[in-house]
């Protein structure tokens, strides 16, 4: 296992209007990492804070007042998840625990057949008011600067895209795509400390997995001992990926001052295969009595948005196609197979990795 140095780009520059077609062509080609850094965005370090330190604070909170927060009926894709989700041969994923709301609002449809046949998408979201105020306002102010820089990575997208097909892709497809969409999950993220028989394979925390929305955008992980005192970064743990070029691993680390965007598997689709997601997953600390703390935000389309291949698109198997997809990770041929819309995508993303379906 090595580590490497992602690719980054500068907010600065991007407000200058810089061309960054190398950037992302090295970021999401065909031999990328399928991420990029996003470096010297305003300050937003109060909320990246307020947000990492409520979901240890809701972590530690008795089992019985977690589980009032939990929605079966969504496949816990709003609310507390803990142990649901079907990471490796299909054992139960306990290393972590998530708070899953949608960062756009809180009802997003009164329509009881989407809610009822789609509750992965269209379920209200659910705050442990009583409980824990303070999670819900530490959300939201963060996941406000995470869509932000999500909106400022697409806009680049089709900027990208548009040149790279002489035109074939429209300007400002995929952004006016990605504003439409209402579906956006954020994703607080508490790894538990490593008990003795903790795992010491490289997925250890959190299992091989490609992110199938639009996009993600992640902070950086905050480190805290049992006191909920702030740690440096053990030297043996973080978010590894899978190499498109050779299947090796590698180890990408994340300065606290800046994001991270992946791309997930739809945008591989709609894109066409020109831009490129990769298999992914957190290796756990041996170091015993910390946790890791971490806000991922999946800023999705609509979910009645059109499965298609865009006209420019690579050759179908190609577009298809994972290289070097480790063991028990779901194709996404098999999850695009008849899926005609975006929620009939998802639906199939969800019944491939959680255990109720």
């Amino acid at each position: 296992m090595s580590e490497i140095k992602p690719v980054s780009i500068s907010y600065s520059d991007f407000k200058a209007g810089k061309d960054f077609t190398e950037e992302l062509s090295e970021a999401f080609g065909a031999n990328g990492l399928g991420l990029i850094v996003v470096r010297d965005f305003p300050d937003f370090q109060k909320e990246r804070q307020a947000a990492l330190r409520a979901i240890r604070k809701f972590a530690d909170l008795p089992e019985e007042t977690k589980e009032k927060y939990t929605d079966s009926k969504s496949n816990y894709s709003v609310g507390w998840s803990h142990g649901k989700e079907k990471m490796r041969n299909g054992v139960p994923d306990t290393a972590k625990g998530s708070y899953y709301a949608n960062p756009l609002g809180d009802v997003i449809t009164d329509d009881q057949y989407l809610k009822e046949n789609f509750p992965e998408l269209y379920a209200d979201n659910i705050w442990p008011g009583e409980d824990l105020p303070e999670l819900e306002p530490a959300f939201k102010n963060m996941t406000q600067v995470q869509l932000g820089v999500g909106y400022m990575i697409c806009e680049l997208f089709d900027r990208y895209l548009h040149s790279k097909t002489n035109g074939l892709h429209p300007a400002g497809h995929f952004l006016e795509m990605l504003r439409r969409g209402t579906t956006c999950k954020g994703r607080l993220l508490h790894y538990f400390p490593a008990p003795p028989t903790a795992s010491k394979s490289q997925d250890g925390l959190c299992g091989w997995h490609l992110d199938h929305g639009g996009i993600t955008i992640l902070t950086c992980p905050l480190y805290l001992d049992l006191q909920s005192n702030e740690i440096p970064a053990p030297s043996d743990c973080g978010l590894h990926i899978k190499h498109p070029t050779d299947g090796s691993i590698v180890k990408v680390t994340l300065p606290p001052d800046c994001m991270l965007v992946q791309l997930g598997e739809s945008f591989q689709y709609l894109s066409g295969g020109h831009l490129r997601a990769t298999a992914h997953c957190v290796k756990s600390s041996q170091t015993p009595d910390i946790t890791r703390e971490t806000l991922a935000l999946f800023m999705d389309w609509m979910p009645e948005e059109v499965m298609k291949l865009p006209e420019y698109t690579r050759p179908y198997s190609e577009v298809v196609h994972t290289p070097f997809l480790p063991e028990g990770v779901p194709e996404l041929e098999g999850r695009i197979k008849g899926a005609k819309h975006y929620r009939d995508f998802a639906k199939n993303t969800f019944t491939a990795y959680y255990s109720e379906k």
